[in-house]
């Protein structure tokens, strides 16, 4: 009696957790889990012209969903904004294909012609219910700085770049109430009635130039993928080395 309930314990099925998500996924029709990467870059010149930055991020964004691993109807979602001096690139898709953007984003930055000086990765949001934005754009803002260096706050880094998220969700909400007929039109006069919904330049500066781990560069993320994990025991770093009393099968 015994043996027959501990084998119909162990013969029936248990329902995961994976199970239930992939459950819930097919009955919204969503293929993959989707992902926002928040990251921002310095130019490397400033007088770079704002409608090559728009048309590299835009061909990048062909090429990844034109690829042949990338076929599975899988989209690049987001907004792009482009100051005289940097850039904030929201961007909404799949894992492997934010991985994609963050390489070329690293061989860009590394390249001598490369568009960018500094890149760096303020967050990523994984398995977000629903996208943000429906398509891909860009907006090119012209708002000079008077000085970049003369950000000052007492906060701590953290902190800002908490700030700075909440306004780009809030700036994201802001574009999707938009109503389609009146888009263009307020969309390109963002800066003059959603100015309080647009990061500062010179804020954009100071995170660049701070070295804090509450940011990522692109190298430590890709690190995490392409180099091996690496744990050192406790039991390696004492002499003599223990002895087992009893061999591990």
């Amino acid at each position: 009696m015994a043996s027959d309930r501990a084998d119909s314990v162990l013969e029936s099925h248990r329902t995961s957790l994976l199970e239930l998500i992939e459950d819930r996924n097919k009955a919204l029709n969503k293929k993959n889990l989707l992902h926002r990467m928040v990251y921002i870059a310095s130019l490397r010149n400033e007088e770079a012209d704002t409608d090559q930055i728009a048309n590299y991020h835009e061909n990048l964004k062909k090429n990844l969903e034109s690829a042949q691993q990338y076929s599975e109807h899988v989209s690049i979602t987001g907004l792009l904004l482009v100051y005289t001096k940097h850039i904030v690139h929201i961007v909404e898709t799949t894992t492997e294909m934010l991985r994609e953007v963050i390489k070329d984003s690293k061989k860009n930055m590394e390249a001598s012609n490369g568009l960018f000086s500094q890149v760096k990765i303020l967050v990523i949001s994984h398995d977000i219910p629903e996208r943000l934005y429906q398509n891909w754009m860009f907006k090119t803002l012209e708002i000079q700085s008077a000085r970049l260096d003369s950000y000052d706050s007492s906060e701590s880094t953290d902190k800002i770049v908490l700030d700075c998220l909440i306004q780009l969700l809030k700036l994201g909400n802001h574009v999707a109430k938009i109503p389609k007929g009146n888009f263009k039109n307020s969309f390109d006069q963002l800066h003059s009635k959603c100015a309080d919904l647009l990061p500062q330049q010179a804020m954009l500066h100071f995170l660049l130039e701070e070295d804090d781990c509450s940011m990522m560069t692109v190298k430590e993320y890709l690190n995490m993928y392409e180099q091996p994990y690496d744990v050192v025991l406790d039991s390696e770093l004492v002499w003599p080395l223990p002895t087992r009393l009893f061999p591990y099968n």
